[in-house]
């Protein structure tokens, strides 16, 4: 149903029906009610891009804090933020993207704060799963979307990966390459990240119901491959583990540390990066559960846009990615 269509039905003019529908302008109110009637009765929904166009005398700025920096896994993401930014500009969007290495509070804090400094309407953001981050995000009046990661807070939506699915696909395979019997390490990117967490809960109660594999050692490496490669040599070191699970970042560097001790370790991966995929095409890595970046960088701006513009709010607040499990010959 278009307002052409309405107007017809209603007998009067688009300009007259466009009034009613926005309330501008005085219209006889016995028309005005018709008119109404009519867009009830068949469903009438206005072109919400339409209506983001007339807004967009006002622009619209989101901010965006990313822990991207050292992490070639969101380059993925930060196309997906740019090309949905770059398709809505038309529309009043403006965005304003702060990167970060690591997982530090008080820098997470500093680029909230630079970013509400320039005026931001919503904020997209990765954040940190502690207290402080999640104070300080409850002090802001602008509408939130997290991304990624999760923490509990109000927000209007979650885009990322489900987490503890995750980790239990992962955990599904461990048991397929170690059968009844091994021990199995994990190395994730922060305990500080709530998905690192989902994903290392969903794996360990997937091998806890088989008896013969046991979990040995759980270690952090800050998705940075030297800190990866370090954690990796020392456990080699002082353990004997037969599988190892990259839950999050790092993968290149923990992997080096496996090759060069010379030891057969299994290996098990998340993601699609370009070490991942060179290693799972040469066999030395097993499998690797993927999470659909692109999309999470897309989805997030435009969920956000979408509110600020329209006050269009998603079906849902979790908005989970896809876990897609890929192998050696998966296209």
């Amino acid at each position: 149903m278009t307002v052409k269509e309405i107007a017809d039905l209603a007998g009067t003019s688009r300009g007259t029906v466009d009034r009613v529908l926005n309330d501008r302008g005085n219209v006889n109110p016995e028309l005005a009610q018709k008119i109404k009637d009519i867009a009830a009765r068949e469903n009438y929904q206005p072109n919400q891009l339409a209506r983001a166009l007339i807004n967009s005398r006002k622009r619209i700025r989101i901010g965006v804090v990313i822990h991207s920096v050292g992490n070639p896994f969101f380059d993925d993401v930060l196309k997906g933020i740019y090309s949905r930014a770059k398709k809505l500009g038309i529309y009043g969007l403006e965005v304003s993207v702060k990167q970060i290495r690591g997982y530090c509070a008080k820098e997470q804090i500093g680029a909230i704060d630079e970013l509400l400094k320039e005026g931001i309407d919503g904020l997209a953001i990765m954040p940190i799963n502690l207290p402080e981050i999640k104070a300080r995000l409850e002090q802001l009046t602008i509408p939130i979307v997290t991304f990624n990661t999760d923490i509990d807070i109000r927000k209007i939506a979650f885009v990322g990966c489900d987490y503890y699915n995750s980790g239990r696909i992962s955990g599904d395979l461990a048991k397929l390459i170690l059968g009844r019997g091994g021990n199995a390490a994990i190395v994730v990117g922060s305990f500080k990240i709530f998905g690192h967490q989902q994903r290392v809960e969903g794996f360990v109660d997937s091998v806890s119901k088989t008896p013969g594999i046991k979990v040995i050692a759980e270690l952090e490496n800050e998705d940075d491959d030297e800190q990866s490669y370090a954690a990796v040599k020392k456990l080699l070191e002082e353990q004997e583990p037969d599988l190892i699970y990259f839950a999050a970042a790092g993968i290149g560097g923990g992997v080096r540390a496996i090759l060069e001790s010379g030891r057969d370790i299994r290996i098990l991966a998340v993601d699609d990066t370009e070490p991942v995929h060179k290693y799972l095409r040469d066999g030395v890595i097993s499998a690797t559960v993927t999470q659909q970046p692109y999309v999470q960088g897309d989805n997030a701006i435009k969920i956000l846009f979408d509110y600020i513009a329209n006050n269009k709010s998603p079906r849902e607040v979790n908005n989970f990615t896809e876990n897609q499990v890929k192998l050696r010959n998966s296209k």
